[in-house]
């Protein structure tokens, strides 16, 4: 029988062939002229690599036994994914930047229990960064609010 981490290495490689394959079919370009294929095609070539990394190393000692009464963090699951799909409803109702920074900060205080302060800061610094990054550098269309960003 495989081991979970066997299965998903395998899993990975599928996935991560079957899209270097599909990406093939796309225009590739070159390094300085990149097509529509180039990226997908080196990310799904990475991500062979990590299947086949995870596939030749073996685990260091077996994985910790979880008592019948702990609690496995569920709710931390259902919690980020609720978050995940209110995100993407006000996404375009607030706009990328605050609701970038609502969807991380209730992730940073409610999921990775971070202090309040920290969690703004951090929250606030990543959705400016993104923001910059994908609007200004890359002039991808984000969606904007009803303050403009």
């Amino acid at each position: 029988m495989m081991s979970r981490d066997r299965v998903a290495a395998v899993t990975l490689l599928v996935l991560g062939s079957g899209g270097a394959l599909e990406a093939r079919r796309l225009t590739l370009g070159s390094a300085g002229n990149p097509g529509p294929g180039f990226f997908p095609f080196w990310l799904a070539l990475g991500l062979c690599a990590v299947a086949i990394a995870l596939l030749l190393v073996r685990p260091a000692a077996p994985p910790p036994a979880v008592a019948s009464g702990e609690r496995l963090g569920s709710g931390k699951v259902v919690l980020a994914l609720a978050a995940s799909a209110v995100y993407a409803f006000i996404l375009p109702l607030l706009g990328f930047v605050a609701s970038t920074f609502l969807f991380l900060l209730v992730m940073l205080t409610a999921i990775e229990l971070r202090r309040w302060a920290s969690s703004v800061v951090i929250a606030a610094m990543t959705a400016a960064v993104c923001h910059v990054l994908f609007k200004t550098w890359l002039d991808v269309q984000l969606p904007s609010g009803p303050w403009g960003f």
